[in-house]
């Protein structure tokens, strides 16, 4: 080991020892709260809060009854909190930050909870931190194939810590809840010897005793403690801005990243990068090692992130006196627990020497031995009779009559007693909160039940509310670890919400919120997001909540209106059962296509195209009744124009006919004029008389012509409507 190594060795143990030695009160309290609720015969040892002591031999000849009230209001809260599970989600917290990228995080923040068991995890830092005060989850980011020398794949996976409260410490300088401003943490685990032989045969053991000054021993006879330190180191480096000239998008890198992303190549092309201005700073990094008291089992090596790994749950924290306090929900009650428990065996103790009540007083020379055993197994034989023998003389005259002189009297109960086991037997409840829960009837209404629970679910909020800043910081460490193991480039695996898979590239289209535009193309390296913590109800438990409103809803409705079909639709997809997948699978893609529900995989979206496709191809064909109703028009319009044509040859046969009128007149005059017959001023009038007539004439053929075209083309327009309503 280097100097170094050893100097950095001996500033751990140092930092651990003087962490463990200022918490070992408040972390023995803790650890006694857990025993006190989870193991039975615990609620025995240990000490009231005044320092009573149970451990003595005062109580040991007592029947030391359990009745662990406070272990069944744990289990209600842990049971609301599993019906009621808090998740991270991701928001994009900059105008360059697309909401399809947030949408693959959470996706991806899915997967690695459901793939490395992050739900085991959680539920245990809760179940320790509600009874105890302390729970804490680890992030790590582990080979995916530890088998496989070729794969270099990584992924960030959620690891529970078991007894926290034994074996999680943190920088006492720390004071945020989350320990986010904690510059080192240690994380302790106990090995047998044999074992640590065989995991580190080289390791040294024969200098593990405590050195002068130091508190904690590191060993002992049957174990050898280990412990994983890890510390922030800060580092200066460089970081460089790096303009996209094809979406006008600015990332900032530093040098770590750029070398050990191999983006030198990609940012050097000046077609497509401009390097604009640098600058050192400091920036936060994160190491791991693992050591026990005499040095380093693993050196130190840097970690992806720039956060601490552990991440702790407290139920109740508060600074007093300067010292950090932690309780869980049963310390309070532990008191009252104690008091009822010592109540019932004392009244039972009570109970087993009421045998002992109205024992018959009798002469024993009125009870030989023959008969003394059938008094003595009375209450196992329970005998018809017992017999007795009088006292007799001599001669065999009885002295004294065989009678019983008289009885024991009967054990009484304590009105002190009495009273105690009363007020326990409501304290308990009133400390722990579960008295509502209590006094529900059985003959009430579901929906009065649910009202009542949301009002009892007031009682863990303020757990609830701290465990969903540990999620929040949980969200915030593997984001940051995130972006670091998985990059840009290569396809991950994400998880939807409604279960469904798929593989995508953690990359996203940012989009004008004006105009739905594209406008540039983020990536997970350079991307910045809020990270937020829903406490809503589970996926299963909303669905059916779902169902149950739209159930609701559905009689309110008109029948085979677009409204019911939409609403049908939406209670099919809430349903679960077995034969219902093809089915639902239809389902969605009904309500996919009428807009319903948007689209979330690739499959969803290739839908929603085929469904816009195919209506796009039927507008460009043409319809039948539009090309029917199309016909009529033209017919019409065809008949309007004969009917024209016809009124126009009408006239045309009217003006022939007075012209051939007025020839055949002017003919008769000239032959008239030319025998002389007539004077010039007859011939003058005739003229007159024959252009009035055939005006006369031409006006009525005009009129004739046109009153048969009107009444031709009343019998066209009859004609259509009559067509238009059977059309329709």
């Amino acid at each position: 080991m280097s100097a170094e190594m050893r100097k950095l060795h001996e500033l751990a143990r140092s930092r651990f020892d003087k962490a463990w030695g200022a918490a070992q009160q408040s972390r023995k309290e803790m650890i006694e709260t857990v025993r006190f609720v989870r193991i039975p015969k615990a609620q025995w040892e240990g000490s009231t809060v005044a320092g009573y002591d149970f451990e003595g031999d005062r109580f040991e000849n007592y029947p030391r009854f359990t009745l662990n009230k406070v272990g069944k209001e744990i289990k209600r809260l842990v049971g609301e909190y599993r019906r009621n599970r808090i998740s991270t989600k991701f928001r994009p917290a900059s105008t360059g930050t697309s909401e399809e990228l947030a949408d693959k995080l959470n996706g991806k923040l899915r997967a690695d909870m459901n793939e490395t068991n992050g739900g085991e995890a959680l539920d245990n830092a809760y179940d320790e931190g509600l009874a105890g005060g302390m729970g804490c989850i680890r992030l790590d980011a582990p080979l995916v194939d530890e088998n496989d020398l070729s794969n270099d794949e990584r992924r960030v996976a959620f690891k529970p810590v078991y007894d926290a409260a034994s074996c999680v410490y943190f920088d006492p300088n720390s004071k945020q809840y989350d320990r986010s401003d904690a510059m080192w943490c240690m994380e302790l685990f106990s090995v047998d010897r044999d074992t640590f032989k065989e995991d580190y045969p080289k390791a040294q053991q024969a200098s593990m005793e405590k050195p002068d000054g130091s508190i904690f021993d590191w060993a002992k006879d049957d174990v050898i403690y280990v412990g994983r330190y890890c510390y922030i180191k800060i580092e200066p480096t460089t970081i460089t801005e790096y303009e996209n000239l094809m979406t006008g998008e600015t990332a900032t890198y530093d040098d770590e990243q750029i070398e050990g992303e191999k983006l030198a190549d990609k940012l050097a092309d000046e077609g497509t990068y401009r390097k604009g201005k640098s600058r050192k700073i400091k920036r936060r990094r994160v190491y791991s090692g693992l050591m026990s008291g005499a040095e380093w089992l693993e050196e130190p090596v840097r970690i992806p992130g720039n956060y601490l790994p552990l991440i702790p749950f407290y139920a109740e924290r508060a600074f007093v006196d300067g010292q950090e306090r932690v309780k869980g929900h049963a310390t309070d009650a532990m008191d009252a627990q104690r008091l009822e428990n010592l109540m019932v065996s004392m009244l039972a103790d009570t109970a087993t020497q009421s045998s002992g009540d109205n024992i018959p007083i009798i002469d024993v020379e009125m009870l030989p031995s023959p008969l003394a055993k059938h008094w003595a197994n009375r209450n196992t034989t329970r005998p018809a009779y017992l017999p007795m023998k009088s006292l007799r003389d001599k001669d065999g005259n009885i002295v004294a009559q065989a009678q019983v002189s008289g009885y024991t009297p009967s054990t009484q109960i304590s009105p002190a007693l009495a009273a105690l086991l009363q007020y326990t037997s409501s304290a308990i409840p009133e400390i722990t909160g579960s008295s509502g829960v209590q006094n529900i009837p059985s003959n009430i209404s579901l929906d009065t039940v649910d009202s009542l629970f949301e009002r009892l679910d007031g009682q863990s909020y303020l757990y609830m509310d701290n465990l969903a800043k540990t999620v929040k910081h949980a969200g915030t460490v593997w984001l940051a670890m995130a972006r670091e193991v998985y990059g840009t480039e290569k396809p991950v695996r994400v998880l939807n919400e409604d279960g469904t898979d798929q593989l995508v590239t953690l990359t996203g289209k940012v989009k004008d919120p004006e105009t739905d535009k594209e406008i540039g193309l983020d990536d997970l390296t350079v991307s910045r997001f809020e990270v937020v913590s829903d406490v809503g109800k589970s996926y299963a438990t909303g669905r059916r909540m779902l169902a149950d409103k739209l159930l609701a809803l559905l009689p309110m409705v008109a029948q085979g209106t677009p409204q019911a079909e939409i609403i049908l639709g939406m209670l099919v997809d809430a349903l679960d059962g077995e034969g219902m997948e093809e089915f639902k699978t239809w389902n969605r893609k009904q309500l996919l296509i009428a807009g319903v529900v948007q689209p979330v995989t690739d499959a969803d979206r290739n839908v929603v195209q085929q469904a816009q496709q195919q209506a796009a191809e039927q507008a460009s064909q043409p319809n039948p009744e539009m090309m029917a109703a199309q016909g009529m028009l033209l017919d019409g319009q065809s008949k309007v124009a004969r009917a024209q044509t016809d009124q126009m040859k009408l006239q045309l046969s009217a003006e022939q006919l007075a012209g051939e009128q007025r020839l055949s007149d002017a003919k008769v005059i000239l032959t008239l004029a030319q025998a002389g017959k007539l004077e010039k001023s007859t011939i003058l009038e005739a003229l007159a008389l024959i252009n009035k007539a055939e005006g006369q004439h031409h006006q009525q053929a005009l009129s004739e012509a046109d009153q048969l075209l009107r009444a031709q083309n009343q019998g066209h327009t009859q004609g259509m409507a009559l067509n238009g309503g059977n059309g329709q």
